[in-house]
């Protein structure tokens, strides 16, 4: 392959800090203990890329409708891996997932450049011992197989150990259509929609999960929506509510935001337990994971909340809250800021951070909403995908839901189940295509949820939303795969058992 240790040269850092090591066809990249604290690694190999006629790119976090396949020069450097296309066969360059840095490459056309970001917040890494920053994985497709089929075996070589949900994964979320305006009547009412569209479901099926969005905590508002999470007077005791949801038939979820507190009403968190970082909240204080009175507080949020009964927790905004950026910003954070414990990259805390999540969890499937996906690979089941769709706006939901979908489908079961979030059915979108794309979320075996305002949806198009959700309950093999990729942004052409299906979006 093309990437070797004979046709490479060590940018950053000088010295012998850095050395490359074969691990069959791969390369790991190994970082030793400086007395200078370093920020980043930087390796290039040379060789002429005039063959990349098409590139496809990856993002750190979640997808922002930016995906699809370019023409070089790219306008940003390629994060995690990339794909190349030349004409007849198609090419991947990444790294394994799981590994211990931000990982990004730069395309020129006399070779590429790996950029492992090792700091510590905003600052060089103070390391203790030797570190394997990436492991760099190649592909060469076979003959027969198409771009997106190659993609997929790429993204099933560049993680050995998924972690995949033992179950399917679908149904409601109450977030699209109230927008965090709930109580204890609204979601119970969901929850019997909920069930009432799986009511088609083989017995044997499992049941719907009835997802809490945000809304239900006492101390949360339109300015604020952080910790501490308590029941507000309009929700009551948060475990019978799951018993309800239960009851109803459905499985009980609920939404968190685990970094972000109000200080003042958590006098159980020591001072020095939050980050030198509090760029991006407007309210609040961002807790510091590598503390052990944050760790405290993360263990007692998540575990409280499986304790109530609750199967599925999808928590959030992590990437913005530690890293001070939003997640639109194509930074990963700002200088001069570093964590409690200066010896571990922000890669590492991360893998902490999800790790002490998804264990906490203790066998209840978790989504992760906003976190970085190469990083979670392996540890959490289900990866929210995309960046939010809309129950105000059909483009947005085209231009995040959609997009997400079609070019993040490669992951799907090979990294985690994704997410490419919900379809909003209220009186401002169009229902129709609502319909489409919940169509497509059902054939695809990767997480389907829909947000339904009450009364919105005719008794015809709950019966269609039924096969949708009995089509997503038997967790088939996923085969559906988008046609038209490499032309559109936005796919419009679809096949899933040799069946081809067309959207007008």
């Amino acid at each position: 392959m093309l990437l070797n240790n004979k046709n490479y040269k060590i940018i950053e850092p000088c010295g012998k800090l850095v050395s490359l090591e074969p691990n069959g066809t791969n390369l790991q990249i190994y970082l030793s203990p400086s007395p200078t604290p370093i920020k980043q690694v930087r390796i290039k190999w040379f060789f002429d890329t005039s063959f990349m006629k098409l590139v496809l790119a990856d993002t750190w976090g979640v997808a922002l409708a930016d995906l699809g396949w370019r023409t070089l020069p790219l306008k940003h450097a390629a994060q995690w891996y990339f794909a190349v296309f030349d004409g007849e066969h198609t090419y991947g360059f990444g790294v394994k997932t799981g590994c211990n840095s931000f990982c990004s490459w730069e395309i020129e056309a006399d070779g590429i450049t790996l950029i492992c970001d090792t700091r510590n917040g905003g600052e060089g890494v103070e390391l203790t011992e030797r570190l394997l920053c990436a492991e760099t994985v190649c592909y060469l497709s076979s003959g027969h197989e198409t771009p997106y089929q190659a993609c997929c075996s790429f993204c099933r070589l560049m993680c050995d150990h998924p972690v995949l949900p033992n179950r399917p994964i679908y149904g409601f979320n109450t977030w699209y259509y109230t927008y965090g305006n709930i109580t204890r009547d609204s979601v119970l009412e969901d929850a019997r929609l909920c069930a009432r569209l799986a009511s088609k479901c083989p017995p044997e099926a499992p049941r719907p999960f009835m997802v809490i969005d945000d809304g239900w905590n006492k101390y949360g508002d339109k300015d604020y929506n952080g910790g501490p999470f308590v029941a507000g007077d309009h929700f009551g005791d948060m475990a019978s509510l799951a018993k309800e949801i239960r009851e109803i038939g459905c499985e009980p979820g609920i939404w968190v935001r685990p970094m972000l507190v109000l200080d003042e009403l958590c006098p159980q968190i020591p001072a020095d337990c939050y980050s030198e970082n509090q760029q991006f909240p407007q309210r609040g204080k961002v807790l510091d994971p590598t503390t052990q009175g944050a760790r405290e507080y993360i263990k007692s949020l998540i575990g409280g909340l499986v304790n109530c009964g609750y199967r599925l927790i999808k928590h959030d905004f992590t990437c913005p809250d530690l890293m001070g950026k939003s997640f639109l910003d194509p930074q990963l954070t700002h200088e001069g800021w570093h964590w409690k414990d200066r010896t571990k990259t922000n890669a590492q805390v991360f893998k902490e951070l999800y790790t002490l999540i998804q264990e906490t969890a203790n066998g209840a499937h978790v989504i992760g909403c906003n976190i970085y996906n190469h990083l979670a690979a392996g540890i959490h089941d289900i990866v929210r995908s995309g960046c939010d769709t809309s129950g105000h706006h059909w483009e947005i939901t085209r231009d995040y839901g959609i997009n997400t979908l079609a070019f993040r489908l490669c992951q799907n079961q090979a990294f985690f189940m994704t997410d490419a979030d919900c379809a909003a059915f209220t009186e401002h979108v169009p229902t129709e295509l609502n319909l489409h794309f919940s169509e497509l979320l059902s054939m695809s075996n990767s997480a389907f949820f829909i947000s339904a305002a009450p009364g919105i949806l005719t008794p015809e198009e709950e019966e269609r939303l039924m096969e949708m959700f009995r089509r997503a309950s038997l967790g088939k093999k996923a085969d559906l795969a988008p046609i038209d990729w490499m032309e559109r942004d936005i796919p419009e052409r679809y096949v899933s058992e040799e069946k081809e299906y067309r959207y007008h979006w």
